[in-house]
């Protein structure tokens, strides 16, 4: 409690007192990731929320947007937050190298998070559509298979092979006498 009391005071100096103003995207780039190092998220975060404030056409501004994206989705869990950053990179960068990730996080988050399955289908389907050959597509096409299922519900060994080679069944079951 105290250390994030502590960081929330320093980085609303650093902001408020207009040093980050003067720091380059560079500067600021690396401050970020220092905090993230630390994993001091909230530093983090507010400073990636200024870089995408003060440098939205930046060649970098993807990146700024993927950082954002993980952590509202992996630190923060705000979902709806995680979705609309990377709505951002789908929308405005759609030669983004994250572009591809960012359609798939989107769908994941809508069909694990969200529990929205219908959003999750749109999104999975563009996937798909878009890069039918990505490394990302046998995982979509899984997540499309399981759509709305309880975890309990799936059988994970399902194709896998056994240690006799056979494929199907609970793992390390023989079908042979």
């Amino acid at each position: 409690m105290v250390k994030q009391l502590l960081t929330a005071v320093c980085v609303l100096f650093f902001i408020g007192s207009g040093c980050s103003k003067k720091m380059s995207e560079e500067q600021l780039f690396a401050e970020a990731q220092k905090f993230e190092a630390k994993e001091d998220i909230d530093g983090a975060l507010k400073i990636y929320e200024e870089l995408n404030m003060r440098f939205p056409g930046s060649p970098n501004a993807d990146s700024v947007l993927q950082k954002l994206g993980m952590i509202y989705l992996n630190k923060k869990a705000q979902f709806d937050k995680a979705v609309a950053t990377y709505e951002r990179i789908v929308e405005k960068f759609p030669q983004s190298k994250y572009l591809p990730q960012s359609m798939f996080m989107i769908g994941y988050i809508y069909a694990n998070h969200i529990k929205n399955f219908d959003k999750a289908k749109t999104y999975y389907d563009q996937f798909i559509a878009k890069y039918p050959e990505h490394e990302l597509t046998a995982s979509v096409q899984w997540e499309l298979q399981h759509l709305g299922k309880d975890i309990s519900e799936i059988n994970i060994f399902d194709g896998a092979q056994n240690a006799e080679g056979q494929t199907g069944g609970a793992a390390g079951t023989s079908t042979k006498p």
